[in-house]
Protein backbone atom coordinates (compact mmCIF):
# COMPACT_ATOMS: atom_id res chain seq x y z
CA UNK A 1 0.00 0.00 0.00
CA UNK A 2 1.01 3.62 -0.66
CA UNK A 3 2.13 5.69 2.63
CA UNK A 4 -0.93 8.59 2.80
CA UNK A 5 0.59 11.87 3.50
CA UNK A 6 -1.31 14.72 4.42
CA UNK A 7 -1.38 18.28 3.22
CA UNK A 8 -2.49 21.66 4.72
CA UNK A 9 -4.63 23.70 3.12
CA UNK A 10 -2.39 25.59 0.81
CA UNK A 11 -1.05 22.20 -0.68
CA UNK A 12 -4.84 21.18 -0.65
CA UNK A 13 -6.01 24.31 -2.69
CA UNK A 14 -3.01 23.97 -5.06
CA UNK A 15 -4.87 20.52 -5.82
CA UNK A 16 -8.12 21.56 -6.25
CA UNK A 17 -6.72 24.33 -8.54
CA UNK A 18 -4.84 21.69 -10.97
CA UNK A 19 -1.36 22.50 -9.76
CA UNK A 20 0.16 18.86 -8.87
CA UNK A 21 3.29 19.51 -7.48
CA UNK A 22 3.17 19.50 -3.80
CA UNK A 23 6.51 20.60 -2.28
CA UNK A 24 7.82 19.27 1.31
CA UNK A 25 6.65 22.39 3.28
CA UNK A 26 2.99 21.57 2.43
CA UNK A 27 3.50 18.08 3.64
CA UNK A 28 1.86 17.55 7.07
CA UNK A 29 3.45 14.82 8.36
CA UNK A 30 6.86 15.19 7.17
CA UNK A 31 8.84 12.23 8.56
CA UNK A 32 6.42 10.15 6.82
CA UNK A 33 7.57 11.50 3.69
CA UNK A 34 11.26 11.50 4.57
CA UNK A 35 11.13 8.23 5.44
CA UNK A 36 9.93 6.84 1.96
CA UNK A 37 12.50 6.13 -0.63
CA UNK A 38 12.53 7.93 -3.61
CA UNK A 39 10.24 7.16 -6.48
CA UNK A 40 7.60 5.48 -4.27
CA UNK A 41 4.03 5.60 -4.45
CA UNK A 42 2.39 7.86 -2.38
CA UNK A 43 -1.14 8.89 -1.63
CA UNK A 44 -1.92 12.22 -1.10
CA UNK A 45 -4.67 13.39 1.62
CA UNK A 46 -6.48 16.41 2.81
CA UNK A 47 -5.94 17.19 6.26
CA UNK A 48 -9.29 16.14 7.01
CA UNK A 49 -8.56 12.71 5.41
CA UNK A 50 -9.97 13.35 1.99
CA UNK A 51 -8.25 11.55 -0.86
CA UNK A 52 -6.20 14.09 -3.36
CA UNK A 53 -4.84 12.21 -5.59
CA UNK A 54 -1.81 9.38 -5.89
CA UNK A 55 2.03 10.29 -7.36
CA UNK A 56 5.80 9.87 -6.53
CA UNK A 57 8.09 10.98 -3.95
CA UNK A 58 10.93 12.84 -5.58
CA UNK A 59 13.78 14.65 -2.89
CA UNK A 60 11.95 17.84 -2.27
CA UNK A 61 8.48 17.17 -3.56
CA UNK A 62 5.73 15.33 -4.48
CA UNK A 63 4.36 15.07 -8.42
CA UNK A 64 0.76 13.68 -8.35
CA UNK A 65 0.27 11.55 -11.53
CA UNK A 66 -3.63 10.96 -11.44
CA UNK A 67 -6.34 12.26 -8.82
CA UNK A 68 -7.51 8.14 -8.92
CA UNK A 69 -6.64 5.25 -6.64
CA UNK A 70 -4.82 3.74 -10.04
CA UNK A 71 -1.70 1.81 -10.16
CA UNK A 72 1.74 3.66 -11.63
CA UNK A 73 2.83 0.97 -13.38
CA UNK A 74 4.72 0.43 -16.29
CA UNK A 75 1.09 0.00 -18.24
CA UNK A 76 0.16 3.53 -17.14
CA UNK A 77 3.56 5.08 -18.31
CA UNK A 78 3.11 3.44 -21.50
CA UNK A 79 -1.11 4.26 -22.26
CA UNK A 80 -0.68 7.60 -21.32
CA UNK A 81 2.24 8.31 -24.08
CA UNK A 82 0.17 6.66 -26.06
CA UNK A 83 -2.69 8.69 -25.23
CA UNK A 84 -0.79 11.76 -25.15
CA UNK A 85 0.61 11.56 -28.66
CA UNK A 86 -3.26 10.42 -30.23
CA UNK A 87 -4.20 13.72 -28.91
CA UNK A 88 -1.69 15.55 -30.92
CA UNK A 89 -2.43 13.64 -34.32
CA UNK A 90 -6.15 14.78 -33.58
CA UNK A 91 -5.13 17.94 -33.52
CA UNK A 92 -3.78 18.04 -36.86
CA UNK A 93 -0.09 17.51 -35.90
CA UNK A 94 2.06 15.32 -38.10
CA UNK A 95 5.92 15.23 -37.81
CA UNK A 96 7.13 17.30 -35.06
CA UNK A 97 4.81 18.47 -32.28
CA UNK A 98 5.25 18.00 -28.34
CA UNK A 99 4.33 14.63 -28.34
CA UNK A 100 4.16 14.82 -23.86
CA UNK A 101 3.79 18.01 -21.73
CA UNK A 102 3.96 16.63 -18.38
CA UNK A 103 0.87 17.24 -15.74
CA UNK A 104 -1.14 18.17 -18.56
CA UNK A 105 -0.82 14.70 -20.18
CA UNK A 106 -0.99 13.07 -16.32
CA UNK A 107 2.54 12.08 -16.87
CA UNK A 108 4.02 14.59 -14.11
CA UNK A 109 7.44 15.44 -14.63
CA UNK A 110 8.10 13.56 -18.40
CA UNK A 111 8.35 16.28 -21.40
CA UNK A 112 8.82 14.10 -24.99
CA UNK A 113 9.15 16.61 -27.92
CA UNK A 114 9.02 14.90 -31.55
CA UNK A 115 11.20 15.89 -34.49
CA UNK A 116 10.36 13.68 -37.01
CA UNK A 117 11.78 10.90 -36.45
CA UNK A 118 13.97 12.09 -33.07
CA UNK A 119 12.70 12.39 -29.67
CA UNK A 120 14.26 13.97 -27.07
CA UNK A 121 13.10 13.09 -23.69
CA UNK A 122 12.71 15.41 -20.28
CA UNK A 123 12.51 13.43 -17.04
CA UNK A 124 12.38 15.85 -13.09
CA UNK A 125 10.04 12.68 -11.79
CA UNK A 126 12.05 9.87 -10.06
CA UNK A 127 9.31 7.54 -10.19
CA UNK A 128 9.16 7.98 -13.95
CA UNK A 129 13.17 8.17 -14.32
CA UNK A 130 12.61 4.40 -12.57
CA UNK A 131 10.88 3.56 -16.36
CA UNK A 132 12.41 5.39 -18.40
CA UNK A 133 13.07 1.99 -20.09
CA UNK A 134 9.05 1.91 -20.59
CA UNK A 135 9.43 5.53 -22.11
CA UNK A 136 12.26 4.46 -24.73
CA UNK A 137 10.18 1.20 -25.94
CA UNK A 138 6.94 3.06 -26.08
CA UNK A 139 8.59 6.01 -28.42
CA UNK A 140 10.46 3.39 -30.56
CA UNK A 141 7.01 1.71 -30.99
CA UNK A 142 5.47 4.88 -31.78
CA UNK A 143 7.98 4.83 -35.04
CA UNK A 144 10.80 7.00 -33.28
CA UNK A 145 14.16 6.23 -34.67
CA UNK A 146 16.07 8.08 -32.18
CA UNK A 147 16.09 9.27 -28.71
CA UNK A 148 18.11 11.94 -26.78
CA UNK A 149 17.91 12.18 -22.92
CA UNK A 150 18.14 15.87 -22.02
CA UNK A 151 17.40 16.07 -18.51
CA UNK A 152 18.88 19.10 -16.89
CA UNK A 153 17.82 22.48 -15.89
CA UNK A 154 15.70 24.08 -13.07
CA UNK A 155 13.51 21.27 -12.95
CA UNK A 156 15.69 18.65 -12.70
CA UNK A 157 17.39 20.87 -9.96
CA UNK A 158 13.76 21.13 -8.39
CA UNK A 159 13.00 17.89 -7.54
CA UNK A 160 16.62 17.22 -6.46
CA UNK A 161 17.79 14.68 -9.28
CA UNK A 162 20.98 14.91 -10.89
CA UNK A 163 21.47 16.22 -14.44
CA UNK A 164 21.79 13.23 -17.30
CA UNK A 165 21.96 13.54 -20.75
CA UNK A 166 23.06 11.67 -23.80
CA UNK A 167 21.61 9.14 -26.88
CA UNK A 168 18.96 6.39 -25.10
CA UNK A 169 18.70 4.73 -28.53
CA UNK A 170 19.24 5.62 -32.12
CA UNK A 171 22.23 7.31 -33.64
CA UNK A 172 20.82 10.06 -35.23
CA UNK A 173 21.39 13.11 -34.17
CA UNK A 174 20.21 15.61 -36.53
CA UNK A 175 17.36 16.67 -38.64
CA UNK A 176 15.21 19.26 -41.12
CA UNK A 177 11.95 20.11 -39.47
CA UNK A 178 9.29 22.01 -41.52
CA UNK A 179 7.01 24.65 -39.92
CA UNK A 180 5.09 26.27 -42.98
CA UNK A 181 7.23 27.19 -45.99
CA UNK A 182 9.89 27.10 -43.62
CA UNK A 183 12.53 24.48 -42.96
CA UNK A 184 14.91 24.64 -39.18
CA UNK A 185 18.02 22.84 -38.83
CA UNK A 186 17.80 20.75 -35.11
CA UNK A 187 20.56 19.39 -33.64
CA UNK A 188 20.95 17.29 -30.77
CA UNK A 189 25.05 17.40 -29.50
CA UNK A 190 24.94 18.58 -26.06
CA UNK A 191 23.50 21.71 -26.53
CA UNK A 192 19.46 22.49 -26.52
CA UNK A 193 17.69 21.11 -29.03
CA UNK A 194 18.09 24.79 -31.00
CA UNK A 195 14.33 25.06 -31.74
CA UNK A 196 11.42 26.02 -29.30
CA UNK A 197 8.09 24.13 -30.24
CA UNK A 198 5.76 26.59 -27.89
CA UNK A 199 5.92 29.24 -30.43
CA UNK A 200 4.93 28.00 -33.41
CA UNK A 201 1.23 29.29 -34.05
CA UNK A 202 3.31 33.02 -32.96
CA UNK A 203 5.70 32.42 -35.49
CA UNK A 204 3.67 31.52 -38.37
CA UNK A 205 1.08 34.38 -37.61
CA UNK A 206 4.26 36.75 -38.01
CA UNK A 207 4.44 36.32 -41.44
CA UNK A 208 0.74 38.16 -41.91
CA UNK A 209 2.29 41.44 -40.74
CA UNK A 210 5.76 41.33 -43.02
CA UNK A 211 5.88 43.52 -46.25
CA UNK A 212 8.48 43.24 -48.63
CA UNK A 213 11.83 45.48 -47.76
CA UNK A 214 10.58 45.61 -44.23
CA UNK A 215 13.21 45.85 -41.74
CA UNK A 216 12.91 43.67 -39.02
CA UNK A 217 14.80 43.64 -35.60
CA UNK A 218 14.86 40.14 -34.07
CA UNK A 219 15.74 40.65 -30.14
CA UNK A 220 16.84 37.31 -28.21
CA UNK A 221 17.02 35.65 -32.00
CA UNK A 222 18.31 32.38 -31.01
CA UNK A 223 18.36 30.05 -33.66
CA UNK A 224 16.40 32.18 -35.94
CA UNK A 225 13.06 31.19 -35.80
CA UNK A 226 11.37 34.32 -36.05
CA UNK A 227 14.11 35.78 -38.22
CA UNK A 228 13.64 33.18 -40.67
CA UNK A 229 9.82 33.46 -41.04
CA UNK A 230 10.13 37.25 -41.44
CA UNK A 231 13.47 36.85 -43.98
CA UNK A 232 10.79 34.23 -46.39
CA UNK A 233 8.38 37.00 -46.81
CA UNK A 234 11.05 39.34 -48.62
CA UNK A 235 11.83 41.36 -45.10
CA UNK A 236 15.56 42.39 -44.26
CA UNK A 237 16.47 40.79 -40.32
CA UNK A 238 18.67 42.40 -37.89
CA UNK A 239 19.06 39.28 -35.15
CA UNK A 240 20.51 40.04 -31.59
CA UNK A 241 21.45 37.24 -29.27
CA UNK A 242 24.65 36.75 -26.51
CA UNK A 243 24.82 32.86 -27.88
CA UNK A 244 27.66 32.85 -30.27
CA UNK A 245 26.66 28.87 -31.56
CA UNK A 246 23.08 29.97 -31.61
CA UNK A 247 23.89 32.70 -33.92
CA UNK A 248 25.48 30.17 -36.03
CA UNK A 249 22.86 27.86 -36.12
CA UNK A 250 20.53 31.05 -37.32
CA UNK A 251 22.94 31.94 -39.92
CA UNK A 252 22.60 28.14 -40.88
CA UNK A 253 18.57 28.30 -41.04
CA UNK A 254 18.56 31.30 -43.37
CA UNK A 255 20.74 29.87 -45.91
CA UNK A 256 18.66 26.43 -45.82
CA UNK A 257 15.53 28.73 -46.71
CA UNK A 258 17.86 30.04 -49.59
CA UNK A 259 17.48 33.89 -47.92
CA UNK A 260 20.47 36.27 -49.90
CA UNK A 261 23.19 37.05 -47.25
CA UNK A 262 22.99 40.56 -47.62
CA UNK A 263 19.18 39.87 -46.16
CA UNK A 264 20.07 39.30 -42.68
CA UNK A 265 22.72 40.25 -40.09
CA UNK A 266 23.44 38.62 -36.75
CA UNK A 267 24.78 40.58 -33.83
CA UNK A 268 26.49 38.79 -30.71
CA UNK A 269 26.07 40.49 -27.86
CA UNK A 270 23.88 42.13 -24.80
CA UNK A 271 20.16 42.84 -26.10
CA UNK A 272 19.98 46.33 -24.04
CA UNK A 273 23.14 47.68 -24.72
CA UNK A 274 22.72 46.61 -28.64
CA UNK A 275 18.76 48.56 -28.36
CA UNK A 276 20.33 51.19 -26.47
CA UNK A 277 23.79 51.74 -29.18
CA UNK A 278 20.62 51.54 -32.32
CA UNK A 279 18.57 54.36 -30.60
CA UNK A 280 21.41 56.81 -30.06
CA UNK A 281 22.08 55.97 -33.61
CA UNK A 282 18.89 56.72 -35.21
CA UNK A 283 18.09 53.27 -36.32
CA UNK A 284 14.18 52.41 -37.27
CA UNK A 285 12.76 49.24 -37.84
CA UNK A 286 9.27 48.51 -39.56
CA UNK A 287 8.92 45.45 -36.78
CA UNK A 288 10.57 44.39 -33.36
CA UNK A 289 10.17 41.12 -32.39
CA UNK A 290 11.18 40.35 -28.32
CA UNK A 291 11.54 37.12 -27.26
CA UNK A 292 13.81 36.67 -24.12
CA UNK A 293 14.47 33.69 -21.73
CA UNK A 294 12.93 33.48 -18.60
CA UNK A 295 13.33 36.48 -16.54
CA UNK A 296 11.51 35.09 -13.65
CA UNK A 297 11.89 31.79 -12.68
CA UNK A 298 9.85 32.06 -9.17
CA UNK A 299 8.11 34.43 -7.64
CA UNK A 300 11.40 35.54 -5.63
CA UNK A 301 12.51 37.09 -9.31
CA UNK A 302 9.20 38.90 -10.25
CA UNK A 303 10.17 42.30 -9.33
CA UNK A 304 13.68 42.43 -11.13
CA UNK A 305 12.07 40.58 -14.18
CA UNK A 306 8.89 42.73 -14.41
CA UNK A 307 11.93 45.98 -14.03
CA UNK A 308 13.63 43.99 -17.26
CA UNK A 309 10.58 43.52 -19.15
CA UNK A 310 9.62 47.19 -19.12
CA UNK A 311 13.24 48.05 -19.83
CA UNK A 312 13.26 45.47 -22.73
CA UNK A 313 9.83 46.40 -24.21
CA UNK A 314 10.59 50.61 -23.99
CA UNK A 315 13.78 50.33 -25.75
CA UNK A 316 12.18 48.08 -28.68
CA UNK A 317 8.58 49.89 -28.78
CA UNK A 318 11.08 53.44 -29.59
CA UNK A 319 13.13 51.24 -31.94
CA UNK A 320 9.60 50.70 -34.40
CA UNK A 321 7.92 52.23 -36.67
CA UNK A 322 5.07 50.17 -37.35
CA UNK A 323 4.78 46.67 -35.14
CA UNK A 324 6.07 45.47 -31.78
CA UNK A 325 5.24 41.42 -31.12
CA UNK A 326 6.82 40.54 -27.60
CA UNK A 327 6.72 37.54 -25.52
CA UNK A 328 7.69 36.15 -22.36
CA UNK A 329 8.02 32.82 -21.10
CA UNK A 330 8.26 33.50 -17.36
CA UNK A 331 5.16 31.21 -15.55
CA UNK A 332 5.42 33.60 -12.77
CA UNK A 333 4.63 36.92 -14.60
CA UNK A 334 0.67 36.70 -15.57
CA UNK A 335 -0.98 37.47 -18.77
CA UNK A 336 -2.73 40.45 -17.49
CA UNK A 337 0.23 41.77 -16.14
CA UNK A 338 2.34 41.53 -18.89
CA UNK A 339 -0.31 43.14 -21.14
CA UNK A 340 -0.42 46.01 -18.39
CA UNK A 341 3.69 46.42 -18.23
CA UNK A 342 4.35 46.47 -22.03
CA UNK A 343 1.29 49.09 -22.80
CA UNK A 344 2.97 50.93 -19.67
CA UNK A 345 6.71 50.78 -21.61
CA UNK A 346 5.20 51.33 -24.62
CA UNK A 347 3.49 54.77 -23.38
CA UNK A 348 6.93 55.61 -21.41
CA UNK A 349 8.44 55.31 -25.00
CA UNK A 350 5.45 58.19 -26.36
CA UNK A 351 4.40 55.30 -28.82
CA UNK A 352 0.35 54.66 -28.42
CA UNK A 353 -0.54 50.58 -28.30
CA UNK A 354 -3.02 48.58 -29.95
CA UNK A 355 -3.34 44.93 -29.13
CA UNK A 356 -3.58 42.86 -32.60
CA UNK A 357 -3.22 39.54 -31.25
CA UNK A 358 -2.61 37.91 -27.62
CA UNK A 359 -0.98 34.47 -28.62
CA UNK A 360 0.31 31.56 -26.10
CA UNK A 361 1.84 28.62 -26.18
CA UNK A 362 1.15 25.89 -29.08
CA UNK A 363 -1.70 23.79 -28.55
CA UNK A 364 0.35 20.50 -28.56
CA UNK A 365 1.18 22.12 -24.99
CA UNK A 366 -1.96 22.09 -23.49
CA UNK A 367 -2.80 24.18 -20.64
CA UNK A 368 -4.95 22.75 -18.41
CA UNK A 369 -4.20 24.68 -14.74
CA UNK A 370 -2.91 28.52 -14.00
CA UNK A 371 0.89 26.23 -13.43
CA UNK A 372 0.81 24.89 -16.70
CA UNK A 373 0.61 28.27 -18.89
CA UNK A 374 3.56 30.13 -19.37
CA UNK A 375 4.03 31.17 -22.52
CA UNK A 376 2.76 35.02 -24.02
CA UNK A 377 3.29 36.86 -27.13
CA UNK A 378 1.41 40.24 -27.69
CA UNK A 379 1.48 41.66 -31.18
CA UNK A 380 0.82 45.25 -30.95
CA UNK A 381 0.15 48.01 -33.58
CA UNK A 382 2.25 51.55 -32.64
CA UNK A 383 1.69 54.89 -33.58
CA UNK A 384 3.48 58.09 -32.11
CA UNK A 385 1.88 60.15 -29.51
Amino acid sequence: MATKLYVDFGGYSAIEKGNLIIPRENILNKNDFDDIEIGEVVDVYSKRGKFLGRGFKNPREVRIMTLRKEDLDENYIREKIIKANEYRLKLGFKDTYRMVYTQSDWLNGLVIDKYNDIATVQIFNYGIEKMKDVVVETLLDLGVDSIYEKSSGRNRKRAGLPEVEGILAGEKTETIIKEGEAKFKVTFDGQKTGFFLDQRENRLYLERFIKEGDRVLDVCCYTGGFSVHAAIRGAEVVGVDLSKKALKTAEENMELNNIPKDKYEFIEGNAFKIMEEFIEDGERFDVVILDPPAFAQSKKSLKSAIRGYHMLNRLGSRLTDRMLITCSCSQPVEPDAFKALVIDACLKAKKWAKIVRYGSQSPDHPITSKGTEYLKCLFLSLECI
